[in-house]
């Protein structure tokens, strides 16, 4: 089969005459994936992930090369050349995953792969020191634009003499550049000419977990360069499609797991109250749980709010010199928190959401309280000063998220976990549970009454612990551990903020 095929500026290319009809068929079926939504009753359209012509089929490069073997002929230039000289020692970890990379790429055909790399291990670092040893011209696909702002400020510090170009909207600046940033947005609508990749030699796809989709994909199919390298700390999908980057950038080639134990404490505060209406799920016209519904509910409801704010103003009394995040989905409630801290003037205050101008998110970077979104926090987002996590309203998938306050070694990382007794958010307090547990970080429970009352009782704080040390072996408990405490809506309506969202 091999004697067929070809690496060529649209992939991985095989001549449809060598197929037979019924594999072909296969072929096809294969390449026409959907992303699979486990909570919906509908399935997602599904969509293809390769080309055609009259003559011939274009596959992904690595899917190619995996069911047919390495092409034959290499129909791909190398990438223009560069010099670059790093500025910079490297740990002696990182040299390490480099040199593991370095050799997926010693192939006729080039070669690549995927590293997964947790937070605050340097990968943006690590793909500078081989951009410098490979010496091609690169490609770098991110898909938002502070990313973009923050690779160009770790090439301006790491490869000094680099010049850096962009691809973002009807900016296209790549003439005589060693490095372009390119916005996965651009790259993946906009149509180009076919001969406009060829001066790359390397193509790095930065949070490489996001090119999954139908629309991402796309510039996977435009891009093919003789070497790929795909960056992220998850390379997991929960939709089942982390195969379609594998197939345009290889295999893992190295994954890491944190050897050491981050010394992280977790705050887990169960939020109770006696409002029947609150307490309430709300439902779909099919019976399944309205999960968007259900996180409007807490967002809408001020004395969960109130709640917070208590424990953001009490957690940074305890402890000076405190950077704390307030994560949540809804821009309502953000939108609430900030401007209840500013008015009552709790700590400094700024947003870090999606649409920002680098200058207010560097500006943001400096406050005492940060109120961003989980889509920001996803991201590679860098504050090095973080220390503390609260998540106002629940979520599954906080790897990302937690990995913020591990970016540099802090004395005692903390997360505030608040938790949502409704059927829908227990089982999502359970997997955090599991990941926390599953990290050794220390887990200690309440309740938002005994920690309200704490609060109004300060005396007797020492003498009277609201914490239970929560342990491993309690995890498959199917609910929270309660006390019979509730939220005196009296004590939380009061200093009440006022503001209508």
């Amino acid at each position: 089969m091999s004697n067929n095929t070809y690496l060529g500026p649209k992939g991985y290319t095989i001549y449809k005459e060598c197929l037979e009809p019924s594999d072909l068929k296969v072929l096809k079926e294969e390449l026409n994936v959907r992303a699979y939504v486990p909570t919906s009753p509908i399935q997602s359209p599904a969509f293809p992930v390769y080309r055609e012509a009259p003559k011939k089929i274009y596959l992904p490069r690595y899917y190619g090369i995996q069911n047919y073997g390495p092409p034959e002929e290499i129909k791909i230039p190398q990438g223009t050349d560069i010099q670059l000289n790093f500025n910079g020692d490297l740990r002696d970890y990182q040299n390490n995953i480099i040199d593991i990379y370095l050799k997926h790429t010693d192939k006729v055909w080039g070669g690549g792969g995927l590293l997964e790399i947790p937070c605050g291990r340097g990968k943006t670092v690590i793909a500078l020191k081989i951009i410098a040893q490979l010496k091609k011209k690169t490609l770098v696909i991110v898909h938002k634009g502070f990313l973009l702002n923050q690779w160009i400020e770790r090439i301006e510090q790491f490869l000094p003499t680099a010049k850096v170009g962009r691809i973002q909207g009807q900016i296209m600046d790549i003439e005589g550049k060693d490095i372009v940033i390119g916005m996965l947005q651009s790259l993946s609508m906009k149509e180009y000419p076919e001969d406009l990749f060829s001066q790359f030699g390397l193509t790095i796809v930065d949070e490489c977990h996001h090119i999954s989709s139908e629309v991402f994909s796309r510039s996977l199919q435009k891009i093919i360069t003789f070497y790929t390298l795909g960056l992220s700390a998850t390379m997991q999908r929960k939709d089942g499609l982390s195969k379609v980057f594998k197939m345009f950038l290889g295999d893992i080639v190295y994954k890491e797991k944190r050897e050491d134990e981050d010394p992280v404490l977790v705050k887990a505060i169960e939020y109770k109250t006696s409002d029947e209406e609150f307490n309430k799920m709300c439902f779909d016209y099919r019976g399944n749980p309205a999960y968007s519904t259900m996180i409007s509910k807490l967002c809408a409801f001020s004395h969960r709010s109130e709640f917070i704010l208590k424990v953001v103003e009490r957690e940074l009394s305890l402890k000076a010199g405190q950077q704390l995040m307030i994560l949540a989905h809804n821009k309502n409630i953000l939108t609430y928190l900030y401007k209840a801290i500013e008015h009552r003037q709790l700590a400094t205050v700024g947003y870090y959401v999606g649409g920002m101008k680098d200058a207010d998110l560097k500006k943001s970077e400096t406050c005492q309280v940060i109120i961003a979104t989980y889509a920001m926090a996803a991201e590679a987002l860098d504050i090095k000063t973080l220390t503390t996590l609260l998540l106002a309203t629940p979520k599954t998938d906080i790897i990302q998220a937690v990995g913020r306050i591990l970016r540099v070694k802090h004395e005692r990382p903390l997360v505030i976990d608040i938790i949502d007794t409704h059927d829908v958010f227990i089982g999502q307090w359970q997997k955090r549970r599991k990941y926390y547990s599953s990290n050794k970080y220390k887990i200690l429970h309440t309740n938002s009454g005994l920690y309200l009352a704490n609060i109004t009782d300060s005396a007797n704080e020492k003498k009277t612990s609201i914490w239970k040390t929560l342990s491993d072996t309690t995890i498959k408990k199917n609910k929270t551990e309660t006390c019979d405490v509730y939220v005196s809506q009296e004590a939380l309506m009061k200093g009440k903020c006022l503001i209508n969202i």
